[in-house]
């Protein structure tokens, strides 16, 4: 075991160590895949041409333990311990949906008692709305509601966004990203460690995942709801109720919300996944019935490529944080800062899928010969 005292250091190594780990196992998963038939095949919903191992979500979460296990992390400390076997045991559950098929139904129950544990394993719940609405701190069985409902619409939101090459597991490195930067200027170093991790060993699967052939594999449902309970988990930690003044790098706590910046950092894909619902239920479908109505699809039939869509998600994200950073040090309390992410990315995801639909419609004219 190793030790060092310079958190700065310390998570530089652990975030190189994550990567070398994922490019190590990743090879051995990948040829389980393969051996065993462990394959997404191509149907008329899906985009791939060929059966592709659907498995990565194993490769990442080995990588992130193997990781974690190297240095001397706090991985004893109960909060991290709890939301590492609550990643676990959604690794198993979307596992078992990639190679059996699980109900809707179903995931959702088990996403929701996953939730409940680890709120209990951590003790850690949305307790502070930060003046939201006049709120300060939420009663602690509100507060329980609505970090059960909050961490599900997270992982579903993750999950839902696994359409396209390299858009889930580079959004969630972009959002593993800047919760680590946020949580190592508050000194919160266990979950920053963990968020810094996740960043690292899904780099490589993103590569593979983009630009691989033979070593192309999916994440799957295992992993994009392993990931999704590591964000949640790392939400909550954000938002369990701490005073703003242990965020001693915040220059004016009295007005920083911080449920408007964790849901900032998570825009694109939780309002595309309410804007797809909502469009179900008004259609009289589940909510949770698979189409191509999300907005990577629209993009796609735009004739953008798979990278050219993750990075264009990618870039609206960081436009509504930005904007909603911009709101904060202009001296907008919570409610405006709130109101300010919802409107800009309604507002974008909007802009871009009406932009969408005309490229679509115009590459679709006939052209006009001289």
């Amino acid at each position: 075991m190793f030790h060092i005292d310079r958190p700065i250091f310390l998570m530089a190594i652990l975030f190189a160590i994550s990567i070398l780990m994922s490019f190590i196992i990743f090879p051995s998963i990948l040829r389980i895949a393969k051996l065993k038939g462990l394959m997404d095949n191509p149907n008329a919903r899906k985009l791939q041409k060929q059966p592709v191992p659907v498995i990565g979500g194993i490769a990442v979460f080995f990588s992130i333990v193997v990781s974690l296990s190297i240095f001397k992390t706090n991985f004893g400390d109960v909060n991290l311990f709890s939301s590492v076997c609550a990643m676990m045991i959604m690794l198993y559950l979307g596992t078992i949906d990639d190679i059996l098929d699980i109900s809707a139904r179903q995931k959702f129950i088990v996403e929701i008692v996953v939730c409940i544990l680890v709120i209990y394993g951590t003790h850690n719940v949305m307790m502070t709305a930060n003046g939201l609405f006049g709120i300060d701190r939420l009663p602690l069985v509100w507060a329980i509601v609505v970090s059960v409902i909050g961490m599900v619409g997270i992982i579903n939101a993750i999950n839902l966004i696994d359409g396209v090459d390299g858009l889930s597991s580079g959004m969630s490195i972009f959002i593993f990203g800047v919760f680590a930067i946020f949580l190592f200027l508050a000194h919160e170093y266990t979950y920053c460690a963990l968020a810094t991790i996740c960043a690292g060993a899904l780099v490589p699967f993103f590569f593979f995942n983009v630009f691989g052939k033979e070593k192309k594999m999916f994440i799957g449902d295992g992993g994009a709801l392993m990931i999704g309970i590591a964000i949640s988990a790392i939400v909550l930690d954000i938002l369990k109720g701490r005073g703003l003044e242990y965020y001693g790098f915040i220059t004016d706590p009295s007005r920083f919300s911080l449920a408007s910046f964790c849901l900032a950092t998570l825009s694109v894909p939780v309002f595309d996944t309410l804007r797809v619902m909502i469009t179900r239920i008004a259609h009289g479908t589940s909510p949770f019935h698979a189409d191509r109505i999300h907005l990577h699809h629209y993009l796609l039939n735009s004739g953008l490529s798979h990278i050219q869509t993750t990075i264009t998600e990618i870039c609206l994200n960081a436009m509504v944080l930005a904007l909603w950073f911009v709101s904060y040090a202009t001296g907008a309390d919570a409610n405006i800062q709130l109101t300010t992410v919802f409107l800009s990315g309604i507002i974008f995801l909007l802009i871009t899928i009406r932009l969408s639909e005309r490229r679509t419609r115009s590459q679709k004219r006939p052209q006009h010969q001289d």
